[in-house]
């Protein structure tokens, strides 16, 4: 062969090995396609198997939530989350909420274990293994206040006593730390509590003259409160440290009024209180009379903080279900009850004589020290439940520690889910238009069909 020709013959064979295309620059089959944009619905990134990632990457705080289109619960969550997204947008708060249909992005819902909707996942720093579980409210201000404490302070840092007097002035409940060593890990437990206990606002100094101005000369949780006593203090424990468990007790306990009325607003608190004992005092609040008893049932509860809750419940609002669970008609009142949570045995004084500050004592007194038994016949396994709704015996319970959890909490994440699975006869867009688990009240779990 001539080597004239030699050259041309190595120019043709190194063309033949690249593709024409390659020459014109075009994208090498190894390289990745380019990236999809993610598409937004009122303010909420729409995400799929193909775009999650790309989320995670550009986003260090993402919030999203696995939904059913078919859920009525979802449905009812989706302005809430929406105006959530909207208030953090405006607050140039560093992070982004976004969605995932569960049914149809399965591989997602089971990388994740959804097994039932509206589910929510926390991710930091684009962390795709271990995303935090949202526990927090349903409401637009709750989701924020939620994610506001984990991307930002749960605890506000007080230098001086102007800015301790301005937190606590503010708030119907303040709980500030006084920690001598801000690098102690009882700091950490106290800000990993802060997180969640979502309503109430936390503060923290290390500041030896606002220890002074306080009355402390040791580490102490302090709440601040604008009722009842006013201030409580939870030392903490020189040797033991900062307990959670004790401490989330105490602030629980102590950030109740000593006397609750029980209506839509109180119910879930009342519930959450850790309280075994309720005492109830059913009154006619249209009645003067009625309404002196309020002082004498106040004056006895502080003896019983934290043993027994004190709760009055109006016969004249819509209070009905409470006194059917009872036993009790509007007339009897006024009446006191007493039932524990756990054994859910109920009790009655048994003279019926006036409510009075030493009668109330004694009775509470009485049932603590099991002097008083269960009027005959009396029904034990039921509760008593939210204002609107039927009394129903429970077909679940779950235990916290030794308190049985039985009363649905409408603030909480998960009283109610939705299934993912279908009845086979029914369409999902007739799903969509009924919204049967939101009507039914049935727990909906994905289940993967």
């Amino acid at each position: 062969m001539s080597r004239q020709l030699l050259p041309v013959l190595l120019l043709l064979l190194l063309r033949a090995s690249c593709p024409w295309g390659q020459e014109q620059g075009a994208r090498s089959p190894s390289e990745e396609p380019p990236e999809e944009e993610i598409p937004k619905e009122d303010g909420i990134l729409v995400l799929s198997r193909h775009t999650l990632g790309l989320a995670l990457r550009e986003h260090p705080a993402l919030l999203v939530e696995f939904y059913a289109p078919w859920c009525g619960h979802c449905q009812a969550l989706a302005p809430e989350y929406s105006k959530a997204a909207a208030v953090l947008a405006a607050e140039s708060t560093v992070v982004t909420l976004a969605k995932v249909d569960g049914p149809a992005q399965r591989e997602l819902a089971e990388e994740f274990g959804v097994t039932e909707y509206p589910t929510l996942k926390f991710f930091r720093n684009g962390n795709r293994t271990h995303p935090e579980e949202y526990t927090g409210p349903r409401d637009a201000e709750g989701i924020a206040e939620w994610l506001r404490r984990r991307v930002g302070p749960s605890a506000m840092r007080l230098e001086d006593e102007a800015a301790a007097q301005a937190l606590i002035g503010g708030r119907d409940l303040v709980v500030i730390g006084f920690f001598q060593d801000l690098q102690d890990e009882d700091v950490a437990t106290f800000l990993a509590l802060a997180q969640d206990a979502l309503d109430i606002t936390f503060g923290l100094t290390d500041r030896p003259r606002l220890f002074e101005q306080f009355g402390l000369t040791k580490d102490t949780v302090v709440l601040f409160k604008k009722f009842d006593e006013g201030r409580a203090d939870f030392p903490v424990d020189e040797e033991l440290g900062l307990d959670v468990g004790d401490l989330s007790r105490f602030l629980v306990t102590h950030s109740m009024r000593l006397v609750t009325e029980f209506n839509s607003q109180t119910s879930a608190k009342i519930f959450a209180a850790r309280i075994l004992n309720h005492l109830l005092l059913f009154v006619n609040q249209t009645l003067a009379a009625h309404r002196e008893l309020l002082a004498g049932f106040g004056e006895a509860a502080p003896r019983f903080r934290g043993q027994v809750l004190f709760v009055v419940v109006d016969v004249a609002a819509d209070n009905e279900h409470v006194l059917q669970y009872f036993g009790l008609k509007a007339e009897a009142a006024p009446t006191l009850r007493l039932v524990n949570l756990e054994t859910t045995k109920k009790y009655a004084p048994v003279d019926g004589g006036p409510v009075t500050a030493a009668s109330i004592t004694a009775f509470c007194h009485a049932v603590l020290n099991g002097q008083v038994k269960m009027p005959r016949g009396a029904p034990t396994a039921r509760r008593w439940p939210l204002p609107g709704r039927h009394w129903l015996r429970s077909t679940k319970t779950t235990r916290t520690s030794s308190l049985l959890s039985w009363m649905p909490q409408p603030t909480s994440w998960r009283p109610s889910s939705c299934t993912a699975s279908l009845p086979s006869s029914t369409s999902q867009q007739d799903q969509v238009g009924r919204s049967p688990c939101l009507s039914s009240r049935s727990p909906c779990l994905s289940s993967g069909d």
